[in-house]
């Protein structure tokens, strides 16, 4: 670890030298020099010309623009937003060397006019929503201030001070919503570049030092333990806000390196540890899971993203993860494949009660909500229809596009992996919208490169025992107890993605394309195939197939879209319990990244035994890896094939035989609210050991012990 902080100072050192004890006036002009590079790095010279010489000519003589509704107070897409964008725009192009614009005389008084437009306003523009007048325009004012400042003759001081009061619209950041996470870092940027240009060292000391206090490990909003990213309370956002953050914290990293303001080593280094381990996690290739962008899932193009971030991230950190960055831009940028340096990882983020599998061919991910989180929040009239979306919520990407912007066409009481009512008329959720899960028994239990997640669900009148197992190259996912008390029926959904190619379905024989377009199979279907993704179903169950068009608008989850409809092909699978079910069952098998229907069947599915499925204990035995996995939903033991398993308390237990008589054991206790130790015993063979598993504490409950027996 000393030698982490010392590449990363030497970095720092050579990165933009700076004399220890520069003055005060120093850190501001370089400060003020980094901000304005940053703002040139955007919008090609080209580019810049060609919209600031059409926004020129649609400016009217007073300063203003005839299609900008300045009295608008709309919460999303804020009209008089535009204006400081236009501005700044306008000093990008008068401040760029390069630009045809440079020093326009005439651009200049455009931007005077638009200035003194802007302020002279009354009423003031303002929002229902504040986020735009304390991060968006602030933000801009700031940037595009101090890069006239980068040409002459510069602003008259009244209306460079008129444009800094816009400044101080901004929230507190000493309280909500100002406090938390990526809001925080996102005021104390243009802070940071108001005390820049006013030359305020109490500003700019308050400013970064809030910033940095945030760099930490925190119980609450931000960075948790396990590399997950809360916010808006215990909900998980990698992205969204998770990005926010990432980037805020990035951008302050830039303007002070070198400086007496920079950040310590250490918060660097949990910084790249959040981007590699936790945010970069939740992607394949260019596409984000669906189920970590909280509300955004509602927006057009979510769940696609791009290198920007990654490669500013790249910039910052040392020379040992340098590659590690690289791979995933190139991923993203597609010069190369999702698969592209893909390690075979598992990982249970305890803190969050989410799950990640990847291999080079795939990754799954299911995201649950426990009584330690929050349910996908709703928000500015979005989400409305995303109630469903962490009672297991599974993402199955080989491409990684698979449900790109196909959620106006969802069916939202199908959502891949949940076990929910088909309710034909979802609750139009109201703004705000953050309720807490209510299940104890939420976790997983990891080694690193397999696990098991456990979701014993019991709300909207509906129960179940949900289990994933998650082993090498496919998961095993697993239902029991399932009841209701609704008036519909009671579905557990495979999957609902897009559409694309042939689907080909087959019992213990040969596959043939399903080109019905809706059908139900209550026996005989063993296999289906779509879009590289195989699903094979061990047993007989009311499966519904349907591959066919879906009706949507975006207006159905987000209130501030169109209502245009929208017609998709859907791919969707799902398992029907019926109406009032009573100890139903399901057991269905992932087979991810399989590139044909021959491919499919060679799988060794025959390896996998189902040991049990029922309500005290779920088991999966992968043979051809000598992996075992248990959730075991009370104490007592469990014998399969001579062989013996027993705990004192509830838990998940996995167990892998990495040679003759040499067992690892791993473990976790889902609840987190157990202390002391657990026993378990093993029995092999006729041959038995016990040993006992000290429960972790604090922000660490939940998350996995492992040790390694002899027999």
């Amino acid at each position: 670890m000393k030698n982490y902080y010392y590449f990363i100072f030497l970095f720092f050192l050579l990165w933009n030298f700076t004399p220890t004890f520069a003055r005060q006036n120093s850190d501001f002009e370089i400060i003020q020099k980094r901000v304005f590079d940053e703002y040139q790095n955007s919008h090609n010279t080209d580019d810049l010309d060609q919209e600031a010489t059409k926004l020129l000519a649609s400016m009217d003589p007073n300063g203003s623009w005839e299609d900008i509704n300045y009295s608008d107070k709309s919460m999303t897409g804020w009209k008089p937003n535009n204006h400081i964008k236009r501005l700044g725009v306008f000093a990008k192009a008068y401040s760029r060397p390069e630009s045809s614009l440079y020093q326009n005389p005439d651009l200049y008084e455009k931007i005077l006019s638009g200035m003194k437009y802007w302020t002279s306003l009354e009423p003031a523009p303002n929002s229902d929503n504040w986020w735009w007048l304390s991060i968006s325009v602030p933000q801009e004012i700031g940037r595009l201030l101090i890069a006239l400042r980068f040409a002459n003759p510069g602003i008259p001081n009244d209306l460079e001070k008129a444009m800094l009061e816009w400044m101080n619209k901004t929230v507190s950041i000493t309280k909500s919503p100002g406090k938390d996470g990526s809001n925080l870092t996102d005021i104390a940027q243009h802070m940071i570049m108001q005390a820049v240009l006013t030359e305020n060292s109490e500003l700019l000391d308050s400013a970064v030092s809030v910033t940095s206090k945030s760099i930490k490990v925190s119980q609450g909003e931000g960075i948790q333990r396990d590399r997950s990213f809360h916010a808006h309370g215990p909900e998980l956002y990698m992205h969204g806000y998770g990005r926010e953050y990432l980037s805020g914290i990035r951008n302050v990293a830039v303007f002070t390196v070198g400086t007496s303001y920079s950040f310590t080593p250490e918060q660097i280094a949990l910084i790249s540890d959040f981007a590699r381990n936790g945010y970069l996690q939740s992607m394949r290739g260019r596409y984000i899971d669906f189920s970590v962008i909280g509300r955004g899932i509602a927006r057009n193009n979510a769940t696609r993203t791009n290198s920007s971030l990654v490669k500013q991230l790249k910039g910052i950190d040392i020379d040992e993860h340098k590659e590690e960055y690289q791979s995933a831009i190139e991923r993203i940028d597609r010069k190369q494949p999702p698969s592209y340096q893909i390690k075979p990882r598992n990982i249970h983020y305890w803190r969050s009660d989410y799950t990640v599998h990847h291999r080079p061919e795939f990754m799954v991910s299911v995201n649950i909500a426990s009584s330690r989180t929050i349910r996908t929040e709703s928000g500015n009239k979005e989400n409305l229809n995303g109630q469903w979306l962490t009672e297991g919520a599974t993402n199955i990407a080989v491409k990684g596009d698979e449900y790109f912007n196909i959620f106006p066409n969802w069916e939202w009481n199908k959502i891949p992996g949940t076990t929910t009512p088909e309710n034909k008329k979802l609750r139009k959720r109201t703004n705000w919208v953050s309720e807490p899960g209510n299940a104890d028994f939420v976790g997983g239990v990891s080694d690193g490169l397999n696990g098991v997640t456990v979701y014993k669900m019991d709300d909207y009148k509906t129960k179940a025992k949900k289990a994933w197992f998650f082993f090498e190259d496919k998961v095993i996912c697993l239902g029991a107890e399932i009841s209701a008390d609704r008036p519909e029926n009671i579905n557990t959904t495979v999957n609902q993605s897009r559409l694309r190619g042939p689907v080909l379905v087959a019992d213990q024989n040969d596959f043939s394309e399903f080109d019905e377009g809706y059908s139900e199979f209550n026996k005989d279907l063993r296999w289906i195939f779509h879009d590289e993704i195989g699903y094979y179903f061990p047993s007989d169950q009311n499966i519904v197939v349907s591959a066919k068009e879906q009706p949507g608008s975006w207006r159905e989850i987000n209130g501030n879209s169109s209502d245009k409809p929208i017609q998709k092909e859907v791919f969707k699978v799902y398992i029907n319990h019926g109406l009032n079910p009573n100890n139903a069952k399901y057991s269905y098998v992932l087979l991810p990244g399989v590139s044909t229907p021959e491919d499919l069947k060679a799988k060794a599915v025959s390896e996998i035994a189902i040991l049990a499925n029922d309500g005290k204990v779920q088991a999966v035995e992968d043979k051809s890896n000598s992996l075992i996995g248990f959730v075991y939903y009370e104490k007592g033991n469990f014998e399969w094939e001579g062989n013996e398993l027993s705990v004192n308390q509830p838990c998940l237990v996995q167990i892998q035989e990495e040679s003759d008589g040499k067992w690892k054991i791993s473990l976790a206790e889902p609840t987190q609210l157990l202390k002391g130790s657990i026993k378990v015993t093993l029995k092999m063979d006729g041959k038995s050991k016990s040993i006992n598993f000290d429960l972790p504490k604090d922000d660490y409950a939940g998350s996995t012990v492992s040790q390694t027996i002899e027999i």
